[in-house]
């Protein structure tokens, strides 16, 4: 067998095909390469009333124990309230699985926003956050949002940021720096990052549910 048929032979190889996804759409992410030209608004027909050119401070839901903040979530929104505090924005995007009400990250964001003092009218909630890509594409097709400062860990950021920027969002990234970098999180990003870029390219809509699948 030649060696063009060997190679031939191992790219029909589900393995060896999957593999070759996971290196591709990897690399976009962590090379930000531009896979689409930049939207002038939004992804599709935004159904937004009102786009705002304002910044929004955007926090991404990550775990809630006991309808108690995960550490992680809790060092997001406390660089959050730093960033209010300093005026970077004048309204924070509270985004995650806000359906259950045995788990609902959206009701502790915001109870816990308001027990540290930030205004209940500087607060937008999204209950339907289920995913990054659930958040930030309905961020600026559902909440108008145009000009934006995510708030994430530094493992996170880069994926955050690419898909908005996807969407047509202007963004820039503030890490919170309490799990900074781990093993665990590194490789968890690698299938995340796959899944996210899959489904842009694919303009798969944010779910309407935490039960259905992509």
């Amino acid at each position: 067998m030649t060696f063009t048929r060997t190679i031939a032979a191992l790219l029909k190889t589900p393995i060896v095909l999957a593999l070759l996804v996971v290196i591709v759409t990897n690399t976009v992410i962590l090379f930000h390469l531009p896979a689409f030209d930049k939207p002038t608004h939004a992804v599709g027909v935004p159904s937004a009333k009102h786009p705002s050119p304002e910044p929004v401070l955007i926090v991404l839901g990550a775990g809630v124990y006991r309808k108690e903040l995960s550490g992680m979530l809790r060092c997001r929104m406390l660089k959050a309230f730093d960033l209010y505090a300093r005026q970077r924005a004048t309204r924070i995007l509270l985004s995650g699985d806000g359906t259950d009400p045995h788990y609902n990250e959206t009701s502790a964001m915001r109870r816990f926003a308001l027990q540290n003092g930030i205004p209940a009218e500087s607060l937008l909630s999204d209950p339907l956050g289920f995913s990054t890509y659930d958040s930030l594409r309905r961020a600026i097709e559902v909440f108008g949002i145009q000009n934006g400062e995510i708030v994430s860990q530094n493992f996170h950021l880069r994926r955050a940021l690419w898909l908005a920027e996807s969407f047509g969002m202007n963004v820039h990234g503030t890490a919170c720096d309490n799990a900074g970098s781990s093993f665990f999180y590194d490789l968890r990003e690698v299938p995340a990052r796959s899944k996210d870029v899959l489904l842009r390219w694919f303009d798969f809509a944010p779910r309407s549910s935490r039960d259905e699948l992509f």
